[in-house]
């Protein structure tokens, strides 16, 4: 015979299950605005007849359920729709760091409209000589190409002082990414840790995995991830209401449960010779017992994620033809390039013609200024180059052996006697859009423009009026 308030026991269960159901749907409503709150529900089961676990069944033939009870509390959320977003979270930040740095890169080379571009102050250069080639005898097209060239000049050593800058920044923040990240996991294995104290008890811990999936989108905005949950057993093998989360980052693991390897930062060489150092990211601690203090974080390993594409920008020379790979060293580099143009070229031509300074006309003046520093001196057969050394102040061979210093009267070696075997030749790679600059004759005066193919001759020299003054050949070559 059942029991006299069995059926009110089953009416309880029904309430019980409906009050938990009406919680959830409040506990639902009040995180609607909880950052990555995952909705819960109910999973309701029947309470099986009490008979189905009796050593006995009764003789009747209608067994009559418990009731019913919550089963689980679930979360309406799906596993590969998490990863699918965290990876395409970590395409869209790459590229959109990559925009941003790329887009502040492009406001330098605006068109030609643009006055601040470098576009625009070529155009004025070479507009500046042209108007000076119909004009050569007067001073207002001199000075007006003086005044574009000094404008060019400017332009050229803002737009390198303002890649440097953004590399320096690009650099920063890349130390600050790498704080981020070891932050996150961090917090990570602190979840870890409460998870699986509180889920081995039997219970789910729905609102600290929420916790920690939002860190994992967060770490996942950074860089690559490869997670799992390691499934936990017993000593016979029984499986555990309870597992181990891991990450990996490049193959090494970032988070094992309560454990972490750390990211650290340290100087390499830049890719731009002469900049001061950059940061290398690398790893600090060990995965599964084998040691990794000082191994370098794997970046060819990484595909996405805004640490990979900070320096990616402030790295990427871009030596292939495909233009993603290019950064802030490619960027430096093309301007490096515009400036050894311009210094090689047209001081070559420059040196050529003869200038109208009222103090004597002259020739063999360079246009932009060359650095007696940027020459190497190599020999006549040319087995042998001599390049500056500053700590002697002189050109030298790799141990010193043998030397050309610069004297008032000319070039001696170490024997001093004169250095007529060697050829002075211009190292363009020591020519650098930051150490352009105009020759100082041509900025103390715009008549030293040497426009004319032939010397400038003046009244009172034995000629009868000034001759070759408006002689263009030279400016028009």
């Amino acid at each position: 015979m059942r029991a006299t308030f069995f059926g009110l026991e089953i009416g309880k269960t029904g309430l019980s299950t409906a009050q938990f159901g009406l919680d959830t749907t409040g506990h639902n409503i009040a995180n609607v605005d909880t950052a990555g709150y995952t909705r819960q529900r109910i999973v309701q089961t029947a309470i099986d007849p009490f008979a189905t676990i009796g050593k006995f069944a009764p003789m009747g033939q209608g067994l009559v359920g418990g009731g019913t009870r919550v089963q689980i509390l679930d979360q309406i959320r799906s596993a590969y729709l998490d990863r699918r977003f965290r990876t395409e979270s970590t395409n869209h930040e790459y590229w959109s760091t990559r925009s941003q740095s790329l887009s502040y890169i492009r406001s330098f080379f605006d068109n030609v409209n643009e006055k601040t571009s470098i576009n625009y102050s070529l155009a004025e250069f070479f507009k500046s000589m042209k108007i000076f080639s119909e004009d050569p005898v007067s001073g207002a097209p001199r000075t007006l190409m003086q005044t574009a060239a000094m404008d060019l000049v400017q332009q050229i050593n803002m737009i390198q002082s303002g890649l440097i800058d953004l590399q320096r920044n690009e650099n920063r923040v890349i130390e600050t990414k790498v704080a981020e990240i070891n932050r996150i996991a961090e917090g990570i294995a602190d979840l870890n840790t409460a998870i699986y104290g509180f889920e081995i008890t039997g219970m789910i811990a729905n609102d600290l995995r929420d916790k920690r999936q939002l860190l994992v989108d967060q770490l996942a905005e950074f860089v690559d991830i490869e997670y799992r949950d390691i499934p936990e057993f017993d000593k016979e093998g029984n499986p555990l209401n309870a597992s181990i989360f891991e990450i990996k980052v490049a193959g090494v693991t970032l988070v094992h449960h309560d454990y972490t390897n750390e990211l650290r930062v340290r100087e390499i060489a830049n890719n731009i010779p002469g900049e001061e150092p950059v940061f290398d990211v690398f790893w600090f601690g060990g995965d599964n017992n084998r040691p990794l203090d000082g191994e370098s974080l794997s970046w060819n390993s990484l595909t996405g994620g805004q640490l990979k594409a900070h320096r990616d920008v402030r790295d990427g020379m871009g030596q292939s033809s495909n233009s993603i790979d290019r950064g802030i060293p490619y960027y430096v580099e093309m301007m490096n390039n515009l400036a050894r143009a311009l210094v090689s070229e047209i001081n070559e031509v420059h040196r050529q013609g003869w200038s109208n300074h009222p103090n004597g006309s002259e020739t063999g003046i360079n246009f932009f200024h060359e650095d007696s520093t940027w020459f190497n001196f190599v020999d006549t057969s040319g087995s042998i180059t001599l390049e500056w050394s500053a700590e002697y102040n002189r050109w030298q061979n790799f141990d010193g052996s043998l030397w050309i210093q610069e004297t008032p009267t000319g070039f001696i070696d170490q024997s001093g006697n004169d250095a007529s075997g060697f050829n002075q030749v211009l190292d363009l790679s020591k020519i650098t859009a930051r150490n352009i600059r105009l020759d100082q004759r041509i900025i103390d005066n715009a008549f030293n423009i040497a426009a004319s193919s032939e010397r400038i001759g003046r009244a009172g020299e034995g000629d009868s009026e000034e001759l070759q003054a408006g002689n263009n050949e030279n400016i028009n070559r």
